[in-house]
């Protein structure tokens, strides 16, 4: 599974998301109301754990990370 994946299915099964139609690795997580601010926190836990990363401050200063593609991004800029 790529990076991307993995990040999408953790999303699509924690926060019960399933079939939605309206879920895709573009849609904006929080405005669209898929993940709460508590949700962002079990995601960056989820990522630094799956993939034996540290997510800082400053990484989520400088980097959008409000879909799964850009998560996705920021996870393969620090592993690669």
């Amino acid at each position: 599974m790529t990076t991307t994946e993995i990040i999408s299915e953790f999303i699509k099964n924690q926060f019960e998301i399933g079939d939605d139609p309206d879920f895709d690795n573009d849609v904006h997580l929080f405005n669209e109301g898929f993940v709460d601010s508590f949700g962002a926190v079990e995601i960056i836990h989820f990522i630094e754990q799956e993939f034996n990363i540290k997510i800082t401050q400053k990484d989520i200063t400088l980097f959008p990370m409000n879909t799964v593609n850009e998560i996705a991004a920021v996870v393969d800029s620090k592993i690669g």
